[in-house]
C-alpha cells in the first residue's frame, strides 16, 4: 500500500516526537512491505515564529493531500486549527492504561471522551458514524450525553439511525452530571463518551484532570477522507526532558487503523507497544521502584524491533 502521511511538529519536543514516530512509520512500513511517503511541515509554535500563523493555508492544503496527519504539538492550538480547516466532525481523546501498567489494585482502562465539534445537523451526523464506526472496530459501548433543549430530539433522532446502522454497538445514555459521577467512580464500563460541544468540553476537561498518565493521552479526528492524530505532550517539559512516546506510537496505531485500513499492523504496533511495557520497560517519567529506566529514543527502538521481528516471522510464514 502507498500513502501519504504529513507530520507536524510544534516545537522542540514536536521535532523530537517526530522523528520517533518516522521511525516507527518506517519500520511498519518497511515489515509489511508498504510504501508511506512521509512529509514534514510546521504548526503551533513553530509555525507562528516561521511564518506568523499557527496553521497556513499552505500547510493545510498539503494536508488535504495526504490520508492521515500527525499533529506533535505541545500545545492544543495547533490541533484544533486544523480540525476546524479540515471540517472534522468529531474530535476522540483516549484514556486507555493497559494492563502492563497497571499496579495490583488498578484495572485496564479502556476510555474514549468523543466530542461533536459542531451542532450542525450535517456535522452531527457525521460525527454520530464516526463515532459508531469506531466503536464497533473497537467493539466498545457508547454512552451518549444528549444535548438539553430543543436539539435533544434531533440528537435521539441521529442516535437512532445509527443504532440501525451498526446493530452490534450497544448504546446508552447518561446526563451531564450522570456521566460525571461515572468518570469519577466507574469509568471502565463507560466505553466511549459521546458528547455535544459544550458537554464533550466539560467531560474531556474532568476526564483529563482525572487521567494519573498523561503520557498515555493522544486525541484523534478521522472522517471519510482524512484523519488527524494528535499525542498529548504533558505541560511542564524543560528543554532537557525527552517527551515519552508510548501515546505517540498509540497514535499511530490508531493512523494505521483507521486512515489507512492496516489493521493487522496497527495491532502489531499496539502488540509491540504492550510487549516493552510488560517487560518493564520505562522512560524516567513512568518508572516505578525497579523498572529498568531508558530514554525515549531506547523505546522506540525496542518498539521498532518488536515490529521488524513481526515482519520477520510472517514473512518466513509466507504471510502476506
Amino acid at each position: 500500500m502507498h500513502a501519504k502521511i504529513m507530520l507536524l511538529p510544534g516545537g522542540a519536543h514536536g521535532d523530537a516526537l517526530c522523528s520517533m514516530a518516522e521511525d516507527i512509520l518506517i519500520d511498519v512500513s518497511a515489515a509489511f512491505r508498504h510504501s508511506f511517503s512521509l512529509m514534514r511541515g510546521k504548526i503551533g509554535q513553530k509555525s507562528l515564529d516561521a511564518q506568523g500563523e499557527i496553521l497556513t493555508d499552505d500547510t493545510v492544503a498539503a494536508c488535504e493531500q495526504c490520508q492521515a496527519v500527525l499533529v506533535l504539538d505541545e500545545k492544543e492550538t495547533g490541533a484544533k486549527a486544523l480540525y476546524d480547516a479540515l471540517n472534522l466532525p468529531l474530535r476522540i481523546r483516549s484514556f486507555c492504561v493497559p494492563e502492563a501498567l497497571c499496579g495490583r489494585r488498578e484495572a485496564p482502562l479502556s476510555l474514549w471522551v468523543a466530542q461533536t465539534l459542531s451542532v450542525d445537523a450535517q456535522t452531527l451526523r457525521s460525527a454520530m458514524a464516526s463515532a459508531f464506526r469506531f466503536a464497533r472496530e473497537m467493539d466498545i459501548r457508547i454512552t451518549h450525553v444528549a444535548p438539553t433543549g430543543p436539539s435533544l430530539s434531533e440528537w435521539k433522532g441521529m442516535i437512532q439511525v445509527q443504532q440501525t446502522a451498526f446493530p452490534t454497538v450497544a448504546a446508552d445514555s447518561l446526563s451531564a452530571p450522570e456521566a460525571i459521577t461515572a468518570l469519577i467512580s466507574a469509568p471502565h464500563g463507560l466505553g466511549m463518551v459521546l458528547c455535544p460541544p459544550y458537554a464533550g468540553g466539560i467531560l474531556s476537561a474532568a476526564a483529563t484532570a482525572l487521567c494519573t498518565r498523561p503520557a498515555l493521552m493522544y486525541d484523534f479526528s478521522f472522517d471519510e477522507g482524512i484523519g488527524v492524530y494528535a499525542p498529548h505532550i504533558p505541560a511542564g517539559l524543560s528543554p532537557e526532558d525527552e517527551p515519552n512516546p508510548i501515546a505517540c506510537a498509540l497514535a499511530v496505531a490508531t493512523l494505521l487503523r483507521f486512515s489507512l485500513g492496516l489493521t493487522r499492523e496497527a495491532a502489531c504496533v499496539e502488540a509491540a507497544v504492550n510487549n516493552v511495557l510488560s517487560a518493564g520497560w520505562r522512560t524516567p517519567d513512568a518508572a516505578r521502584p525497579g523498572d529498568p529506566r531508558v530514554g525515549a529514543q531506547a523505546i522506540v527502538q525496542l518498539i521498532c524491533e518488536q515490529i521488524s521481528v513481526a515482519g520477520e516471522l510472517m514473512g518466513k510464514a509466507g504471510i502476506s
